[in-house]
């Protein structure tokens, strides 16, 4: 437990907030910057609360966001050029999680011990 609070958990916590995060707003994004679910999956998302949260999102990144590609000429859906950012965000946190974690056990994992 200790281990998770050291400087080096705090920061693979941060990370993996970060994407779990993305993760959320990737499917918002493939929503078209909404809250509107289809409805084999509404009744999963209305008790969580979930919709709200992309319907107030929508108003404070979402309409900046669809803008801005839009002045840059954007032609298809918006929502997959969410996605692919979003993903980019995810992808990137998740790999330098993954290399604080793997790079003091590198070595002592690689190396057989001798036999005497």
């Amino acid at each position: 437990m200790s281990a998770l609070f050291s400087p080096k958990g705090i920061v693979i916590l941060l990370l993996a907030g970060v994407c779990v995060a993305t993760s959320i707003l990737m499917l918002w994004s493939e929503l078209q910057y909404t809250g509107n679910f289809p409805d084999w999956i509404a009744w999963l998302m209305g008790p969580l609360g979930v919709s709200n949260l992309f319907n107030e999102l929508k108003a404070s990144l979402g309409d900046p966001l669809v803008k801005q590609l839009q002045a840059a000429g954007a032609q298809a859906q918006l929502g997959d050029y969410g996605y692919a950012l979003f993903m980019f965000v995810a992808l990137c946190a998740a790999a330098v999680a993954i290399m604080i974690i793997g790079k003091e056990d590198s070595e002592e994992k690689t190396i057989l011990p001798l036999k005497k």
